[in-house]
């Protein structure tokens, strides 16, 4: 094997591994401009097979969380259903978001069956059910993202998270549902 071979196993093994998380992504794109309607489906079942976390959720939940002040809660994402941004937000939702990946609680696929789902009561927030999703804001989400939900498992994320990535996020999680 040369030198030049081994310089580029990682980039494409980069490529690779970029692709196969991407895919969920790119079609959710498609699926938005109304050219995917196989999206929901794949979205719903690819990314949580096989990871302990399978079944639809609580749906509808009830929740009685603290509604956030009315400027913030009729505010509308400002981030732009691109590429790159719902990117971020999967990114944000599957690995990076600190203190803890979204995914940890809210599950791979968003049904609020993550690893930690168990020990939580109320149980996390099941993002894949419109009928409970229907009814909460952009702007509801942010201030709970942003400022945690008393009396639920859910921790702020002010001090680890912008505004904009907040956003990224919200941008991702509303792929889970139809609801808008």
């Amino acid at each position: 094997m040369t030198i030049e071979t081994f310089k580029l196993r990682p980039i494409l093994f980069g490529i690779l591994l970029s692709t196969a998380f991407l895919m969920p992504v790119l079609d959710s794109i498609s699926e938005a401009a109304g050219l995917n309607p196989r999206m929901r489906h794949r979205l719903s079942t690819q990314e949580h097979h096989g990871l302990g976390s399978e079944g639809p959720g609580v749906c509808p939940q009830q929740r009685f969380t603290e509604a956030a002040p009315e400027e913030i809660r009729n505010q509308t994402n400002p981030v732009e259903a691109n590429y790159q941004n719902l990117e971020a937000g999967r990114s944000f939702f599957h690995t990076d978001a600190q203190p803890t990946a979204c995914k940890v609680c809210h599950g791979p696929g968003g049904n609020g069956l993550g690893m930690m789902a168990r020990g939580l009561n109320p149980p996390p927030r099941n993002f894949s059910c419109n009928e409970t999703m229907k009814d909460i804001s952009d702007g509801q989400l942010f201030w709970i993202i942003k400022n945690g939900s008393q009396g639920t498992g859910m921790p702020p994320y002010k001090l680890n998270l912008k505004d904009n990535e907040i956003w990224q996020i919200i941008l991702y999680l509303r792929q889970f549902s139809s609801s808008k």
